[in-house]
């Protein structure tokens, strides 16, 4: 295969708690993407976004790339990644420097005011994986969205940085490592799971994406058309399970077919009269009957203690508070009966239920469609993350004029600013 085709091609590569899933997108002469190759695999040695198990967690790795290589006829030497971890902290700091002479803010002194920033923040053993300059003043003026050309004494930022322990980067290089596999790009779970289903008006209006996965309850809240907020939650929808599978005294794949089928949100009246078969543990051949309601009297418990978290996060900040009126719900928990209405009443103040409506990741040419929507949602936020990286004002380089975007990458950004 030529250099040119090499250039032309992404490895999306999702490494989650219950699932390892990659997508290899070749872009053509249109500059439209196309999946050429699909992998998927059971997560093992994952836990709550972390790898607890090298072996484990490699070989799955391995087999979802291995797959979708085979499909594209390609071998990956480098992959766009997520970065899963429940140790994941969110900054949010306000710094300035000083403008000598009064003189016109250049592109140098907003890199050394950010760079000031990122040091200052970080403790021993930290990484940053994003860093997003929110706004800008300029002699206390604020809202400025690029300041250099201005003249000004005083350059500050309102800065939103993610960074998380370097050794929980280290453990995904090296699982990767032993893939033959480096790391183009890095890119934060929660960012990559809301931009695969969230629009650029609700962006600006504000909005926040819930997204339940197996390990972990991510929360992205965007403002003013920027992220302005990460969390994660060290509870999933394996939680769930588990409380089933305990409270029922039966196994995890059962409970998971249950929860899958037949739980919900909240009770209703047939749920006392609709009854369900369950195998007993450890005794083969031995069911028991019970109602509907006793498994969803299992789930809701757990499922309000999540929202609960969730609401913890919105309360912290008027800003969150605003984004917290639009929500978004996307991971295999948004498939959960009566799960909107429920985070609507839950999330909603004494006045008025939140808006809520589940997220629909965008579709990609050549993705088959045997996979349940949300399957590869992470993947596909991973591609509309490179828009987000080219345009940003700190991967431009503050050069003081714009210049046209050249090579492949050049043609990416453009399709992706006109289609999404």
């Amino acid at each position: 295969m030529s250099k040119k085709n090499l250039k032309s091609v992404l490895t999306l590569l999702d490494v989650g708690t219950s699932k390892v899933c990659c997508l290899i997108v070749k872009f053509g002469p249109d500059n439209v993407p196309e999946v050429i190759g699909c992998g998927y695999a059971p997560a093992n040695g994952i836990q709550a976004g972390a790898i607890i198990d090298m072996e484990a967690a490699t070989e799955s790795i391995r087999t979802a790339l291995s797959q979708a290589d085979t499909q594209a006829g390609r071998l990956t030497t480098s992959v766009v990644v997520n970065i899963s971890s429940t140790q994941m902290k969110a900054h949010h700091i306000y710094k300035e420097i000083d403008i000598s002479d009064s003189r016109a803010i250049t592109g140098n002194d907003v890199r050394r005011l950010v760079d000031g920033v990122i040091a200052g923040c970080l403790a021993d053993g930290e990484e940053v994986i994003h860093s997003f300059p929110l706004s800008y003043t300029v002699d206390k003026e604020p809202n400025i969205q690029d300041p250099r050309g201005l003249y000004a004494s005083k350059l500050g930022v309102y800065m939103h940085i993610i960074a998380l322990p370097e050794s929980q980067l280290r453990n995904l290089v090296a699982a990767l490592d032993r893939c033959h596999v480096s790391i183009d790009t890095k890119v934060a779970t929660p960012y990559a799971s809301a931009l695969a289903t969230v629009t650029e008006e609700e962006k600006s209006v504000g909005v926040t994406v819930i997204d339940f996965g197996a390990g972990t309850t991510s929360v992205a809240i965007f403002l003013n058309g920027g992220l302005i907020h990460l969390d994660l939650i060290p509870l999933g929808g394996n939680m769930l399970t588990k409380d089933i599978t305990r409270g029922l005294n039966t196994s995890f794949s059962v409970a998971e077919r249950l929860k899958t089928l037949h739980g919900a949100a909240f009770l209703s009246p047939r749920d006392e009269i609709e009854r369900l078969i369950v195998p007993v543990l450890g005794e083969e051949g031995t069911n028991i009957q019970i109602p509907q309601a006793e498994l969803i009297s299992i789930i809701i418990p757990r499922l309000e203690e999540i929202l609960e978290k969730v609401r913890n996060i919105l309360q912290k900040d008027s800003y969150f508070m605003i984004a917290g009126k639009q929500l978004i719900l996307n991971g295999g928990g948004s498939t959960l009966e009566g799960i909107k209405e429920t985070t609507a009443t839950f999330l909603g103040d004494s006045n008025h239920r939140s808006s809520v409506r589940i997220g629909k990741p965008d579709s990609i040419r050549g993705l088959s469609s045997q996979f349940a929507p949300y399957t590869f949602s992470t993947c596909i936020g991973l591609l509309k993350y490179v828009m987000i990286q080219e345009r940003s004002l700190l991967n431009e380089n503050f050069k003081s004029q714009p210049t046209p975007r050249k090579g492949f990458i050049g043609k990416v950004i453009q399709w992706l600013i006109q289609n999404f």
